[in-house]
């Protein structure tokens, strides 16, 4: 089953739906951006939502103890890293999976990975669409069959980067990815999601996965 991530949940009502379609993880952004939430609220929001599904915290280049208060006090199971963190930086964050998110295009950003690889520091990799200036959440799509290209030592991948209900099929079939992550492509507006694009984006990938079991 190609394990499905909903990032930049703000709200106890996107969260709720979201795990009532079986989505496999929540992902909550805590480093500076238009989906920015705050401990204190994701700590509401996870106090409403059963055990199961994983409750990932999303960074940038913050301080470790910063991120293990959080990730304490919002009771995360998964950290995922878009900064300059290094090998080092992640392997210090022992019982939680760890997510390294790279910005990739066609010829940009693999370079970066090896190190990681190397060090055993990370449990996924997380690839999103390389935009000059920005972190993550462009929205925007790079070629997905370069990730197949690749060899990562048996360390499951993540692809994201505009991945919405009418591409989340083409993403799985080039990338072939351990899963997938998506914020605004089932958004009604940033930090808002859109029911119905949530519950097309999940139906068509449990359909594909029922037609080829």
């Amino acid at each position: 089953m190609t394990w499905i991530k909903i990032c930049g949940i703000t709200n106890g009502a996107d969260a709720r739906l979201a795990v009532s379609l079986g989505v496999d993880a929540l992902g909550f952004i805590f480093a500076p951006s238009k989906r920015q939430v705050k401990a204190e609220r994701v700590q509401e929001i996870v106090a409403g939502l059963p055990e199961g599904p994983e409750k990932i915290g999303v960074f940038l280049d913050q301080r470790e103890e910063e991120v293990k208060g959080i990730a304490a006090s919002c009771r995360l199971t998964g950290l995922q890293f878009h900064g300059s963190e290094t090998p080092e930086y992640c392997k210090r964050f022992f019982g939680y999976r760890v997510i390294k998110a790279f910005r990739v295009n066609e010829s940009t950003g693999w370079e970066q990975i090896d190190s990681y690889l190397k060090s055993e520091a990370v449990d996924y990799l997380l690839f999103d669409t390389y935009v000059p200036g920005t972190p993550g959440g462009t929205g925007q799509t790079f070629p997905w069959k370069v990730v197949r290209e690749q060899d990562f030592r048996g360390v499951p991948v993540i692809v994201a980067g505009g991945i919405n209900p009418s591409n989340v099929l083409q993403a799985i079939t080039e990338a072939q990815p351990f899963g997938i992550d998506v914020g605004s492509g089932v958004e009604e507006e940033p930090g808002r999601k859109n029911g119905d694009k949530l519950k097309e984006l999940v139906r068509k990938v449990r359909e594909r996965e029922a037609k080829e079991a």
